[in-house]
């Protein structure tokens, strides 16, 4: 990472100075909604007033209700710089004619995975278990807590419209796991991150609701632009990103974020869910 940021400086120093020549440029970012608006927009506060120290130019937090309005605030220009999942990713290629770039990643997004819970008493071990129980999976445009755990019970030969009792959605992980723990479905899968942060926080008893299956691991979220967006720009943004952990402020920042530092984002990583998407019929 520190090389990249090496060989780019002069570069990134270049494009700084072009954005802040534009005296009306502002540089609208949206994050797709893993929490709620309040929220979010408290966690984009300081990153947003980092933008506007190193670029010297406004930064505007643009607000989106799901998954899909992010995917448009990017497609329609609403927003220059968008935090996607990597489902939302995927179709945001496809939706946009494959304009989309995709240009860092919180370090932890490359090794993602879900976990399926259930109940202690519930005897269930394995996916196959599953046959002829209430599973609890969140919304469709959620990777980590519909697609992937789809995928991993596509692979198990678990078909979810002929094999299981009753599927049962939830609005979000945090809903899963209650789903589980209330006896309104015998199990659940959301991302590991949320439940590690659960079992942290004490929000769940490990003992009473237990993971029997964690997926393989796969790419989640990245921050994207639109492709004709100037290489000098986003080589500048992909480095303002890539140097937090360096600059003051910026650990504090990363752990408002959930990362520990953001990476560069290899597109070829996103083909297992771009592959899932499409069998899943999402890629559209």
């Amino acid at each position: 990472m520190t090389t990249w940021i090496r060989r780019t400086g002069v570069a990134t120093m270049f494009a700084a100075m072009a954005l802040t020549a534009q005296a009306q440029a502002v540089l609208k970012v949206a994050m797709a909604p893993d929490a709620s608006p309040a929220d979010q927009a408290a966690r984009f506060e300081p990153l947003g007033k980092f933008f506007e120290q190193r670029f010297k130019m406004r930064v505007k937090w643009v607000p989106v209700a799901s998954e899909a309005f992010a995917i448009r605030a990017l497609v329609t220009r609403e927003a220059d710089l968008v935090w996607l999942n990597g489902l939302s990713y995927v179709q945001a290629v496809k939706r946009s004619g494959n304009q989309v770039t995709p240009l860092v990643q919180r370090e932890e997004d490359q090794k993602a995975r879900s976990v399926f819970i259930t109940g202690a008493a519930t005897g269930i071990k394995k996916l196959q278990d599953l046959k002829g129980r209430t599973l609890s999976l969140g919304p469709v445009s959620s990777t980590s807590d519909y697609l992937m755990p789809r995928s991993a019970l596509v692979s198990a030969k678990v078909r979810l419209d002929a094999d299981l009792k009753a599927l049962s959605p939830a609005a979000n992980a945090q809903a899963v796991v209650a789903a589980v723990a209330t006896g309104k479905a015998d199990a659940g899968a959301l991302s590991q991150e949320v439940w590690d942060q659960m079992v942290a926080a004490k929000q769940v008893d490990p003992a009473a609701v237990k993971v029997f299956f964690t997926t393989p691991p796969y790419t989640d979220h990245t921050w994207v632009t639109l492709s004709d967006v100037p290489e000098g720009t986003t080589k500048a943004i992909a480095g303002a990103f890539l140097v937090l952990e360096a600059v003051g402020g910026g650990r504090a920042i990363l752990k408002q974020q959930g990362a520990h530092r953001f990476v560069e984002t290899k597109p070829a990583s996103y083909d297992p869910i771009r592959a899932a998407a499409t069998e899943a019929g999402l890629n559209q």
